[in-house]
């Protein structure tokens, strides 16, 4: 009797495809298989699915997902609080081929979040506008704005400094001053000239500048050629990154330059003249003068590179003589100062002296840079370090106040930029949590209404 052939296997109805879940949902997914045990998963789904309604909208349906996914992470949380065995086989991830915790993960994460954080903070310019409030200041001067620009130390912000320039479009003022440090240890000077032609493109607003402690030394060891004729003192002894600076519109402020506005006057003081006996000094290098003259006439080869660098010092000093004898009461100073003044330097300057033209008065506004803005400023504690031989714990820690903004000692304000760049001296590199920044004073004699009330 043949056998009994089974019938042929019927052809499978082909499988229907499932839809892919999208990213979100395939992250909890996955997330919850690994959080939560294969038999309590599919326990707890058996379960769910026989005692489960149909959601009476999505909204209803998400909202019950999302608590599901919820009480599972907060269950797989507790058992790994309280499971050392869970705890130690969650704890490692695999990265570029190699098993790493997850503590190293997450110092790794936070040190890249850090270092993208002060590449984007370096770059990222701010202006700061702020008020000085001037005692007995003349009303003709009420509202001058001074743009404080310091520590560019030749870096460029875009090309032709216009991420800078972009910043300082809409903003009003009257003057530009640069605190020093603008070319820096490189000695490049293109950033610097390129900074001057963008905001003084026709030549025609006042524009004055200073050296910084980290920026090639203004004058020569060698002066020029002095058989030159159709040179000028001052071209013989200046460095080249200062004439060049000059030709584009510049001052330099080695001796006191006078800003003139509808009658009232401001006098820039570098602070080489701090609590200088002008009167004394001028004698000492008139009589220096006299000698090196001399010995140039007797032929000394020495006093051709000496003379040159003593006759500029005592004209500077001569004119700077007479700039005291005439200068009136009411005539405002500000000292420019690449380092910030110590206090009691400020406090000498502020004492009555018995031959009032011999010295400068004490300066209404300083003027300063220098600190960069402490560079390094860290959630919470401020300033890291700063370089200073004059500040508490040589610098560590400083007090926010002299590293930037201003502050009073006696009766003179003292401003503190925070700066473009970095300090040359500092151990430490870069900025981090201190953006550059440049600032805008604006000069006033009318108290702020906080101090009224």
């Amino acid at each position: 009797m043949p056998e009994n052939k089974k019938p042929a296997r019927e052809a499978a109805a082909p499988k229907k495809k499932k839809k892919k879940k999208s990213g979100i949902k395939r992250l909890f997914s996955r997330a919850r298989k690994r959080l939560v045990p294969k038999k309590q998963t599919k326990h707890a789904n058996a379960a769910y699915s026989g005692a489960r309604r149909k959601p009476k909208s999505k909204k209803k349906g998400r909202l019950a997902r999302w608590a599901k996914r919820f009480w599972g992470g907060f269950t797989w949380f507790y058992r790994w609080t309280n499971d050392p065995e869970e705890r130690e086989s969650r704890l490692k991830v695999r990265l570029f081929g190699r098993t790493v915790t997850y503590a190293g993960f997450m110092i790794m994460l936070l040190l890249f979040i850090v270092f993208i954080t002060a590449i984007l903070n370096n770059r990222a310019v701010g202006v700061i506008n702020e008020n000085a409030v001037i005692t007995g200041l003349a009303g003709e001067l009420e509202g001058y704005g001074i743009l404080v620009i310091s520590d560019l130390n030749g870096r460029s912000f875009g090309e032709k400094q216009s991420t800078l320039m972009r910043r300082l479009e809409s903003e009003k003022y009257n003057c530009i001053i640069f605190l020093g440090d603008m070319v820096g240890p490189s000695g490049d000077t293109e950033p610097f000239y390129t900074l001057i032609e963008q905001l003084n493109p026709r030549k025609n607003k006042l524009v004055y500048f200073i050296a910084g402690d980290s920026d090639p030394s203004p004058l020569l060891e060698t002066p020029r050629d002095i058989s030159d004729q159709d040179m000028t003192l001052r071209q013989m002894v200046l460095s080249d990154w200062v004439l060049g600076a000059e030709e584009l519109g510049a001052v330099y402020v080695d001796s006191p330059q006078k800003i003139t506005r509808n009658g009232a006057v401001i006098w820039l003081v570098p602070d080489t003249y701090l609590n200088l006996n002008v009167k004394q000094a001028a004698e000492v290098f008139k009589d220096e003068l006299a000698q090196q003259q001399d010995s140039f006439l007797a032929g000394v080869e020495r006093s051709k590179d000496t003379l040159p660098l003593t006759n500029y010092r005592y004209n500077q000093l001569s004119k700077t003589e007479d700039i005291i004898y005439n200068m009136s009461g009411s005539e405002m100073i500000i000292m420019l100062s690449h380092e910030v003044p110590s206090d009691s330097q400020l406090l000498i300057a502020q004492e009555a002296v018995s031959d009032k033209n011999a010295y400068f008065a004490a300066p209404d506004l300083v003027l300063s840079g220098h600190y960069c803005g402490g560079e390094w400023k860290l959630p919470l504690i401020g300033t890291l370090y700063v370089s200073s031989n004059i500040l508490p714990r040589y610098g560590w820690f400083p007090d926010e106040s002299y590293v930037q903004g201003q502050r009073s000692v006696g009766g003179t304000i003292v401003y503190t930029t925070q700066g473009l760049g970095n300090n040359s001296e500092t151990i430490l590199t870069g900025r981090l949590g201190n953006p550059p920044r440049v600032s805008i004073i604006r000069l006033t004699g009318e108290l702020p209404a906080s101090f009224l009330e």
